[in-house]
């Protein structure tokens, strides 16, 4: 892949750039293979619905759209060098890392790609499903009622992203999630997960709404 001409510029130079005038495309690039196993993962488990993905600014799963946003920093070695010097650190720049929040994306791309949040049971498992992102909570490092699979134990933050941390978990290949969280809460959770997951199977989703990615 040719390299842009905005890779030259200085640091200060490339700051004053809109991401939008970037040109970022997630096809091939290195992260498209990385896409495609998430993919793979999922169709290994029978589940059909593959969550398209976007370049963004960050992280994120947009509030009742099921599609997977990596931010615009992995794209390109330029913008992880310009991140990195910024921020100090690259999120999700190892491919294991990278896959964890695939796995973790896709979960939220799920709950409403099929209006899991919805269920009775899933908000007697997780709780109430929250509009709203929460920066600061106070985690229970001991706590064997949620799966561990992000830093600063991530599943704790609120319901969505306890049931998301879940669905990583147990999508992750090779993992033996009933030994791991042997008499674990948390297994409860996993258990229902798993029986959902199986009850998607071959089933196309219920809610795919039209939105705009900027370009």
């Amino acid at each position: 892949m040719d390299s842009p001409t905005w890779a030259a510029l200085t640091d200060e130079e490339l700051l004053e750039k809109k991401i939008s005038h970037l040109g970022l495309k997630l096809e091939t690039t290195e992260l498209q293979p990385l896409i495609q196993q998430l993919h793979d993962e999922l169709a290994a488990r029978g589940l059909i619905f593959l969550p398209p993905c976007h370049v963004g600014d960050e992280w994120f799963v947009p509030v009742g759209i099921p599609a997977i946003f990596i931010p615009f920093f992995l794209v390109h070695e330029r913008l992880r060098r310009l991140e990195r010097r910024m921020i100090l650190e690259v999120e999700g720049e190892t491919p294991e890392w990278f896959m964890e929040l695939m796995r973790d994306e896709a979960g939220h791309a799920y709950s409403y790609a099929y209006q899991l949040y919805k269920k009775k049971r899933w908000q007697q498992t997780f709780g109430l499903a929250s509009t709203e992102e929460t920066e600061f909570y106070r985690p229970r490092p001991y706590s064997r009622s949620y799966v561990v699979h992000l830093d600063d134990w991530y599943a704790q933050s609120h319901p969505d992203e306890d049931f998301a941390e879940t669905f990583a978990v147990w999508l992750t290949p090779g993992l033996d999630w009933r030994e791991r969280y042997k008499d674990w809460g948390a297994l409860q959770k996993l258990e229902y997960v798993d029986e959902l997951m199986h009850s998607l199977a071959g089933r196309p989703p219920v809610h795919q709404p039209q939105y705009r990615v900027q370009d």
